[in-house]
């Protein structure tokens, strides 16, 4: 399953001044403090998911193992909704969520092993048509406007590639492969394209591509884009050697200090990756503001593993926590400012 998914981010209210970052204003200065909230999960048998995205205005949305299979669940208020599965459908993996709180992700029919990209809004499950040629269909990213980002997957899978579906409902876009290791990572607001390359990140907009680089290191990859900005790592090809990095619209790039890798941003610059930590594979989750060094997020209980993959535009992270290997999911974390 794990291989089928590589083919294919105001603060809780608080009464001090918030800076257009995001952080209040008396703790720019100093080193600051993220506290974990494990959040409940829904009645019944369940297990581990995967908190993928955030409306921003405090709904937390991914997908948890809910009576015996994968189900969409949000979170409002801190309680958990059960969202469901598409009818016909028995899995469901939500991808990312808007500030409207539209809901993207991928359903999988075990009988058929067919694949469907869908939206989920207050209205109930949509599935997004296969265009003519393709078989499956995979969700990733939609931005504020409504733009989905997804893959379309041919019989020949080197003719697979990308797909934009338009928010205005017209004919979606699809965007052939120019290199054999080119994946869709995230799209910015104005329709921008963002891939991790087989080297190095590319922007496609309006059928042009442009190249990020990373001077003096051999790879460099982009995970996140907002208005231009763009989180990523770069590295010299050894694990030791990998930096995290953020570049700025114009595609000069930055360090961003103390960490291995940047994941996600938010709208005001608040962005979250890891932290080398000696002995382990992931590391832990660290915050900066812009380039700058934005706090520690503490570790939720005892829980031997965490880490935070989104940073919502209210200021807080989300990810999850357990003590099994992560890529087998974990229980829900929502990290806010400590006052």
């Amino acid at each position: 399953m794990k291989q089928m998914w590589m083919r294919a981010g105001v603060l809780a209210t608080v009464a001090i001044a918030v800076t257009a970052l995001g952080v209040p204003a008396q703790a720019q200065a100093g080193r600051l403090s993220w506290k974990p909230t494990v959040l409940p999960l829904p009645d019944g048998p369940n297990s581990l998911g995967y908190l993928t995205g955030s409306n921003g205005h405090g709904e937390y949305t991914g997908s948890f193992q809910v009576a015996g299979k994968f189900q969409v669940v949000s979170w409002r208020g801190g309680k958990p909704v059960v969202r469901g599965v598409p009818e016909g459908y028995e899995w469901a993996m939500a991808e990312d969520e808007n500030s409207a709180g539209t809901i993207v992700g991928t359903a999988i029919d075990y009988d058929t092993s067919v694949t469907r990209s869908f939206v989920l809004d207050a209205t109930g499950f949509h599935l997004r048509d296969t265009p003519a040629g393709y078989k499956d269909t995979q969700s990733r990213a939609v931005n504020s406007r409504g733009d989905v980002l997804g893959s379309v997957f041919h019989s020949d899978p080197a003719q697979d590639a990308t797909i934009v579906w338009p928010a205005d409902g017209s004919a979606p876009v699809i965007i052939p492969k120019v290199h054999e290791y080119q994946y869709p990572m995230d799209i910015d607001e104005d329709g921008t394209v963002l891939f991790s390359g087989p080297d190095q990140p590319l922007l496609w907009k309006d059928g042009t591509y442009r190249s990020l680089v990373a001077p003096g290191f051999e790879y460099a990859s982009g995970y996140g884009i907002r208005d231009g900005v763009v989180v990523g790592s770069a590295s010299d090809g050894t694990v030791a050697g990998s930096r995290a990095v953020r570049w700025d619209p114009a595609g000069a790039m930055t360090f961003l200090p103390g960490g291995d890798a940047a994941y996600a941003l938010n709208r005001a610059g608040l962005s979250t990756g890891t932290a080398p930590v000696p002995g382990s594979f992931r590391g832990k989750p660290i915050a900066w503001r812009g380039s700058t060094p934005g706090g520690d997020l503490k570790r939720p209980g005892t829980y031997a593993n965490f880490q935070a993959r989104l940073v919502s535009d209210d200021g807080t992270f989300a990810g999850t926590a357990s003590d099994r290997p992560l890529d087998e999911g974990g229980l829900p974390v929502v990290w806010r400012l400590t006052p």
